[in-house]
C-alpha cells in the first residue's frame, strides 16, 4: 500500500520523530492506527489516560520488540474494553 502525505503531514510526522517520541515512521503510523482503532470501537468511551500510559510504558520499554509491544497493547486494550463494557473500572 502506498500512502501519500501532504507536505504539511510529512513535516508533522518528521517533527514527531525529531522530538524523540518515536524512532521511525512505522512507529508513528502504528500509534496513529491504535488511536483510530480506540476511537472507533463501538461503546468505548475511552479511558485516554490509561491508553496513553500503556503506550508510553510500551515505548519506554526496550525489552519488547515492536510486534511484542503492539501485541501487549492489543491484549491490555481488549481487557480494558471488556472491563468497561461490564461496568467495572480499575
Amino acid at each position: 500500500m502506498t500512502i501519500r502525505l501532504t507536505p504539511d503531514q510529512e513535516q508533522r510526522l518528521q517533527a514527531v520523530i525529531r522530538r524523540g517520541s518515536y524512532e521511525s515512521i512505522d512507529q508513528v503510523v502504528e500509534a496513529a492506527l491504535a488511536a483510530v482503532e480506540q476511537r472507533s470501537i463501538a461503546a468505548f468511551d475511552g479511558i485516554t489516560e490509561e491508553m496513553e500510559a500503556l503506550l508510553a510504558d510500551g515505548l519506554a520499554s526496550k525489552e519488547l520488540t515492536e510486534s511484542e509491544f503492539w501485541e501487549s497493547v492489543d491484549i491490555r486494550t481488549d481487557a480494558m474494553l471488556v472491563e468497561h463494557q461490564s461496568g467495572r473500572h480499575s
